[in-house]
C-alpha cells in the first residue's frame, strides 16, 4: 500500500474515526483525509469543498492513491441529504463552521477550528450537542478538536 503523509492535525481527526464510518468532510481541499481514512480505516466518504479547484486536485489524489472517495463542489451541507454520516469540518474559523452547521442538523461532529473556541462551544450546546472529545493540537498554529453527539433521537 502507497504510503499517504498526511499533517499531525488530520492524523489527529482520523485517530478520532472508528473504522468503517461514513464521512462528509466539508472544506475537504485535497481530500487527503478522506483518502487515508478510505485506505487505513475503510471510511465512506464524500470530500465537499466550495472550490472547484480544490475538488479537481483531490480527484487527481484520489486517483494516485487508488482511493475509493466521492467528491462534490458544494457550499458546505447545502442540499446534502444527511443520514448518519460524521461531519468533518476542519481548518477554518468558528464564524465559517457556525454558518455551515446552523442547519437542522443530528449527525456528530468532528470540527477542528483554529478561533473563537468558546463561542463554538456555546453554539454547539446551543444546538443541542455534548462536546465528548475537546483536545488541543499544534500544527504550526494551535487548532481545537471538538467531537460532539447530538442530545436529540435521531
Amino acid at each position: 500500500m502507497i504510503n499517504i503523509k498526511i499533517k499531525p492535525r488530520l492524523l489527529e481527526i482520523s485517530n478520532l474515526i472508528k473504522p468503517n464510518s461514513k464521512i462528509i468532510d466539508v472544506g475537504a481541499d485535497h481530500a487527503l483525509l478522506d483518502i487515508y481514512l478510505n485506505k487505513y480505516k475503510n471510511c465512506s466518504c464524500l470530500a465537499i469543498d466550495i472550490s472547484e479547484k480544490c475538488i479537481e486536485k483531490a480527484k487527481m489524489n484520489i486517483e494516485k492513491y487508488n482511493a475509493n472517495v466521492q467528491t462534490k463542489v458544494n457550499n458546505g451541507l447545502e442540499n446534502i441529504k444527511l443520514n448518519d454520516e460524521i461531519i468533518v469540518i476542519s481548518g477554518m474559523g468558528t464564524q465559517k463552521i457556525k454558518k455551515i452547521l446552523d442547519i437542522d442538523l443530528k449527525n456528530d461532529l468532528l470540527i477542528v477550528s483554529h478561533t473563537k473556541i468558546d463561542e463554538l462551544k456555546e453554539f454547539l450546546l446551543n444546538k443541542k450537542y455534548t462536546i465528548t472529545i475537546e483536545k488541543e493540537i499544534f500544527d504550526r498554529k494551535k487548532y481545537t478538536i471538538i467531537y460532539a453527539k447530538n442530545n436529540q433521537n435521531r
